[in-house]
């Protein structure tokens, strides 16, 4: 997105409250996908490939977690970071946490993969990027955190997607969240997408996704923003929303004055 968009682009806070997600077999087969919680149990800092940082749930029917060197985040499997894991009713139920956790990716992050974080989580890499081949999802929650994916030298290639989902209950008339930032951007040809956040304001309206230049910066919507320029500079993907805009006091005296006239009239 080369459009940049100036100005009430202040953090502002949304509603946050425990986050909790209950798993689903859908979890499980894409295809034959396991899902593994972080555990940091390990080492400093925290690598992604040791495989005594992960506990793995092979089916949505498992109470208690498998170990092992076979086990770690691979392609397909989705991956809870900032979570913690519960057994109750029968259900799998993993909530966000507070931990703060700052953990080493690999190169590339695997194909078809989510990623769930919790609500103080970065994902950091010195030398990283999405390939052609890849879509991958990170799922933010309530936003009601600081969770980030912070890189230095990145590659975006074409035909790369990253998809940012997660829900968003906004406390002001502006809300943006950074989601993305590398210090060096080699390559950003592929796309970002949020079109999987909901988004809803303060007075129960749920925004409307928008890439179209002409809509973006206005009340109603939200869009991602890039600060993207030229090749090797710096790039922030934040999030971004506006909110439906209240009727004003004095449109609605107003109104009441027209309709007290013509109740008169009437009479």
């Amino acid at each position: 997105m080369k459009k940049t968009i100036i100005a009430l682009m202040a953090l502002v806070s949304v509603a946050s409250a425990e986050y909790s997600i209950t798993t689903s077999s859908s979890l499980y087969t894409n295809p034959a996908a396991f899902v593994y919680v972080y555990t940091g149990a390990s080492d400093a800092p925290s690598n992604w490939d040791n495989t005594s940082n992960w506990d793995c749930y092979t089916s949505a029917t498992d109470s208690e977690a498998e170990t092992g060197g076979q086990y770690k985040p691979v392609n397909a499997d989705p991956a809870f970071i900032g979570y913690d894991f519960s057994y109750m009713d029968g259900k799998q139920v993993l909530t966000a946490n507070n931990t703060a956790i700052t953990l080493n990716t690999p190169t590339w992050m695997g194909n078809n993969n989510r990623f769930y974080l919790g609500h103080n989580v970065t994902l950091k890499g010195s030398s990283n990027g999405f390939n052609s081949n890849q879509t991958v999802t990170f799922d933010f929650g309530d936003f009601g955190g600081t969770s980030v994916i912070e890189m230095g030298d990145f590659w975006m290639q074409t035909g790369a997607t990253v998809n940012f989902t997660g829900t968003i209950t906004m406390t002001d008339d502006v809300f943006s969240y950074t989601v993305f930032e590398s210090t060096n951007m080699q390559q950003n040809a592929g796309t970002w997408n949020a079109s999987g956040v909901t988004v809803t304001d303060a007075q129960g309206n749920t925004l409307q996704y928008t890439t179209d230049e002409d809509k973006i910066g206005t009340t109603g919507y939200y869009w991602l923003e890039s600060t993207y320029t030229v090749q090797g500079s710096a790039n922030t993907v934040k999030i971004v929303a506006m909110a439906v805009p209240e009727p004003a006091t004095a449109t609605l005296s107003l109104l009441a004055l027209c309709g007290l006239a013509a109740r008169r009239r009437r009479r």
